[in-house]
């Protein structure tokens, strides 16, 4: 029996060193990650960006789960914070 999944839309804040676009392009590259877009600048190294994934668990433990990854993995992300009032339920 199949699990239904759901499609989620969440920002968050990141700050990182160096490219954006490498980090942009490894956080893209999860599996669980649809897409991930640019919302506003916020200075130096810092951005709000928009995530967008299908999961069959809760939202925020896909979010952790991609946080977690993403610290791991990507050398030049420094942090990544949800914005708790932006995860919506995408039908």
């Amino acid at each position: 029996m199949a699990v239904p999944h759901n499609t989620y839309s969440m920002q968050a804040i990141i700050r990182y060193d160096g490219r954006l676009v490498d980090v942009l392009d490894r956080i893209r590259a999860i599996t669980l990650v649809l897409m991930v877009h640019i919302e506003k600048d916020l200075g130096t190294e810092k951005e709000l960006i928009t995530i967008k994934v299908m999961t069959p668990h809760s939202p925020k433990n896909t979010f952790y789960g991609i946080r977690q990854w993403s610290l791991g993995k990507i050398e030049t992300l420094k942090d990544m914070q949800l914005q708790e009032s932006t995860l919506t339920r995408l039908f």
